[in-house]
């Protein structure tokens, strides 16, 4: 697993199915993982989990993706927490404005399976 095996990725997915499976995967490739279902709750999880890393949903109700980029964005205790957006939408610019609030890549879901998801952390942790 190299030196990431242990990190803490926090899964912040509305449809729980799906955060299940990303999570199991995660898991079972050594990391921590810790989910929310929300951008409320998954702001909550970033102060109190302190992941290593982030995979972001966009659409999500009470604060969506770009809302929470947006606040990672802004505070120096967690603008360099690298994040990922998973999301079932790739408007050229939602992709824009994701990447340009420091998104490292906007992914999506329907193009990955769940096994990939700990080598795209491993990229981002490794850096």
């Amino acid at each position: 697993m190299g030196n990431n095996a242990g990190a803490t990725i926090l899964i912040v997915e509305d449809e729980a199915i799906i955060a299940e499976l990303y999570s199991i995967s995660l898991e079972r490739a050594g990391y921590r993982v810790v989910v929310a279902g929300d951008g409320v709750a998954g702001l909550e999880a970033v102060s109190t989990a302190k992941p290593d890393f982030i995979f972001l949903d966009i659409r999500m109700p009470r604060l969506d993706g770009v809302e929470v980029l947006k606040r990672l964005a802004g505070s120096a205790e967690t603008r360099d927490i690298p994040v990922v957006v998973l999301s079932n939408f790739d408007e050229p610019g939602l992709v824009k404005q994701t990447l340009g609030l420091g998104a490292k890549e906007h992914l999506v879901k329907a193009g990955l399976v769940p096994a990939e998801l700990a080598a795209i952390a491993a990229r981002w942790l490794a850096v």
